[in-house]
């Protein structure tokens, strides 16, 4: 297998205290740091103590056969972050990690091996999310509902369950050049950038594996709250735009996941009038997909 040159992106926002765990996940790569190129892209302002924090935690890294380091004018959001990176990158393939989760050690091996071996413009894999203190498992996501991998099988599949999230992508830049990146939205980031990739018509490839491992934790988010109410209706409307390539039962069921997770938004920010109303909504949607979706979505609340 040769071994192409693979530009990581790590956008970080507020977390100079977790910058250095990430960033050591991919130093420490089977597929060897010769081979990649690390792109940290610090969306923190001038004014945060954590700007100057954050270049000063990624001194060390400036040895590094390829290594950048570079700045947003600050607050752009991680998806206006992450295009504005791979703008620097120079790898064939891009991959992403955020700032405070991390790939195992044969991540970047095993994907460059599975999309060369398959000649895929991208691929991804299942996740497993951990909780930040505990270090305990949270949940195992496989993604193994796609069986169609033509345009209108991954189409249908991404509209109905997100393929997501960032980090199990690896694609090639030249893919990624032929779209208009990652949605620069406070929510649905990585699933606007599938659906443009999709809708590129890329071959795209499932590894049901997991090499990342994500982190569910207490503090700021940007995907809570008024934030993930809007995001929600901002990405139904575009998912309503494709309910003709839907089956009645797909469509039903993206309408009824639409009302259980403003439900499940509005629960998290204790606006419970609203709660009622969309849990209301799913209910009449479909009966049947809230008994059965109900503990996902009301359950014991995650942090994402």
């Amino acid at each position: 297998m040769t071994k192409p040159l693979v530009s990581v992106i790590i956008p970080t926002y507020k977390r100079a205290d977790r910058i250095n765990h990430a960033v050591d996940s991919v130093v420490a790569q089977t597929y060897g740091i010769e081979n990649i190129e690390v792109i940290v892209v610090s969306d923190n302002k001038k004014e945060f103590p954590e700007y100057a924090d954050t270049d000063r935690k990624l001194e060390e890294y400036q040895q590094l056969p390829h290594f950048q380091l570079i700045h947003t004018a600050g607050g752009t959001g991680g998806g206006a972050a992450r295009n504005y990176a791979c703008k620097y990158a120079t790898g064939e393939y891009l991959a992403f990690l955020d700032d405070d989760d991390e790939f195992l050690p044969d991540k970047i091996e095993t994907q460059v091996q599975f999309m060369q071996s398959n000649h895929l413009d991208m691929s991804y894999q299942d996740v497993s999310w951990y909780d930040f203190n505990s270090k305990k498992l949270v949940e195992h996501r496989r993604l193994n509902h796609v069986t169609d991998f033509s345009k209108k099988g991954l189409l249908q599949a991404h509209m109905v369950t997100p393929i997501a999230p960032t980090a199990i992508y690896m694609l090639t830049k030249q893919l990624f050049d032929q779209t208009d990146g990652f949605g620069e939205v406070p929510v649905g980031q990585d699933w606007f950038l599938m659906l443009r990739c999709i809708e590129a018509g890329a071959k795209i490839g499932y590894m049901p594996e997991v090499h990342v491992h994500q982190y569910l934790y207490d503090g700021e988010r940007l995907s809570l709250g008024t934030n993930k109410i809007n995001g929600e209706n901002n990405l139904y409307k575009v998912r309503q735009s494709y309910f003709p390539i839907l089956t009645p039962a797909q469509r039903k069921y993206v309408k009824f996941r639409h009302y259980a997770v403003l439900a499940f938004a509005c629960k998290r920010s204790k606006r419970w009038a609203e709660a009622i109303k969309y849990a209301l909504c799913a209910v009449v949607s479909s009966p049947m997909y809230c008994l059965k979706e109900a503990p996902k979505y009301f359950g014991k609340a995650k942090k994402a």
